[in-house]
């Protein structure tokens, strides 16, 4: 077992269950780049099965988006855009939407002007997407791809892969010279997860600010980061691939020091874990209203408010 950044073998255990199961997961700290990640990560054959047919029942119990899904999909899709196209270099091309889900994302692409289209592993959501908003959505993984792209994104999804040093090197190679790479994933650092709730068998790799930078920087330059709640980054393709630069000591620290400081006083307090009943409440008053609406109409009132 060795570290899927840096290849050291200098891994600390961290954890030994998951949160959700209660069942063995061990997951480890790289001492040398402060990767994290699972002691034992999944062959590629192992998860094309699980993601293509039981990921989304056991995380979501459902074989394809109920309203309540698709309207807190709009919502992210929305901030995620406008994260985007904040940049102003941003090119309103082809776009390609990694991990598509029910294809809320690439539906309100284009209607925001790009030539979107997307892939996505699980049967029950690819089928949704092209039955329910007519979107070109494939059902498929990142490894499948075979266009060029001015824009690729990929939300929650580099978590999921078995390295994610390969899944930036392949989305360079699916890039047009110049091309972003919007990539979203929890954030290891944040202070609004439960201490209980962190570590999952799905979630391959944890990342911190300086980990992901370094295991796109033999491939792409960093653009913009946003750690509002998830770590979200704007990466730049580069010219022609690079050397691994890898996190420095003092970034290592730092990495471990976050991961020894969570706590229930920081979560309640400093990540507002304390208002986490009250939220829920409004989250569901608000879910309430859309219930039994259909998808395209819950995207297209969403849209149409978030421009008014």
């Amino acid at each position: 077992m060795s570290c899927a950044l840096c290849d050291s073998d200098n891994l600390d255990l961290i954890s030994t269950k998951d949160a959700k199961s209660n069942v063995p997961l061990n997951v480890v700290f790289c001492s040398h780049c402060g990767l994290v990640q699972q002691e034992t990560i999944p062959t590629q054959e192992e998860l094309r099965q699980y993601y293509s047919h039981e990921y989304r029942v056991e995380y979501k119990s459902t074989c394809s988006p109920k309203s309540k899904h698709v309207f807190r999909a709009a919502a992210s899709a929305l901030k995620r855009l406008a994260f985007l196209n904040s940049m102003e270099s941003v090119s309103f091309g082809k776009l390609l939407d990694v991990g598509a889900g029910g294809g809320e994302f690439v539906y309100l692409a284009g209607r925001a002007g790009y030539d979107a289209e997307g892939i996505e592993p699980n049967v029950g959501y690819s089928d949704y997407a092209r039955e329910e908003y007519g979107c070109r959505i494939e059902q498929g993984e990142l490894y499948q791809i075979t266009g060029q792209y001015d824009v690729i994104t990929m939300f929650h999804v580099m978590e999921h892969l078995p390295s994610p040093l390969a899944a930036f090197q392949r989305a360079f190679e699916s890039l047009n010279e110049n091309g972003l790479f919007f990539v979203e994933v929890p954030w290891i650092e944040s202070n609004d997860a439960s201490p209980n709730n962190i570590f999952f068998k799905a979630h391959l790799f944890y990342f911190a600010v300086a980990t992901l930078a370094a295991c796109a920087s033999q491939w792409f330059d960093v653009e913009r980061v946003d750690t509002t709640s998830n770590l979200r980054v704007l990466f730049r393709r580069k010219l022609t691939p690079g050397e691994l630069q890898l996190p420095d000591e003092q970034q290592v620290r730092a990495i471990r020091a976050r991961l020894d400081a969570k706590g229930w006083g920081e979560y309640l307090v400093q990540g507002g874990g304390i208002w986490g009943p009250l939220r829920k409440t409004a989250r569901a008053i608000a879910e309430s209203s859309v219930r039994n609406q259909s998808g395209r109409r819950i995207l297209d009132d969403a849209f149409l408010k978030r421009a008014g």
